[in-house]
C-alpha cells in the first residue's frame, strides 16, 4: 500500500521532509501547501506534487496523511484540524 502525503510547509524542513516522504517507495508526496506560493510550486514541481490550500488538503480523499512543517505555534490548530478530518499526521518538533 503507498501512502498519500501532503505536506504543510515548504521551507527548509519541508524540504527534507519531502526528500524523505520521496525516496520511500510505499510513500507518494501527492500535495504541498505553503503561504508562499512560489516555494510551494518550486517543491512540488520537484516531486510530481499539486499546490492545494490547506483546506482543500484537509478535505481531500487522496490524502492519507499530513506532514506538518509549519511555524511551531502553528502546530497546535494543524494537529487538531488533521486528527479531525482523520488523517496520519507526522509534525516536525
Amino acid at each position: 500500500m503507498t501512502v498519500r502525503f501532503a505536506l504543510l510547509g515548504a521551507g527548509r524542513i519541508g524540504k527534507v521532509h519531502a526528500r524523505a516522504v520521496g525516496s520511500n517507495p510505499q510513500a507518494k508526496l501527492v500535495a504541498v501547501a505553503d503561504a508562499f506560493e512560489k516555494a510551494a510550486k518550486e517543491l512540488a514541481s520537484a516531486y510530481g506534487a499539486e499546490v492545494r490550500s490547506i483546506e482543500d488538503i484537509e478535505k481531500a480523499g487522496d490524502i492519507d496523511a499530513v506532514v506538518i512543517c509549519t511555524p511551531t505555534d502553528t502546530h497546535a490548530d494543524l494537529i487538531e484540524r488533521f486528527a479531525k478530518a482523520g488523517k496520519a499526521i507526522f509534525c516536525e518538533k
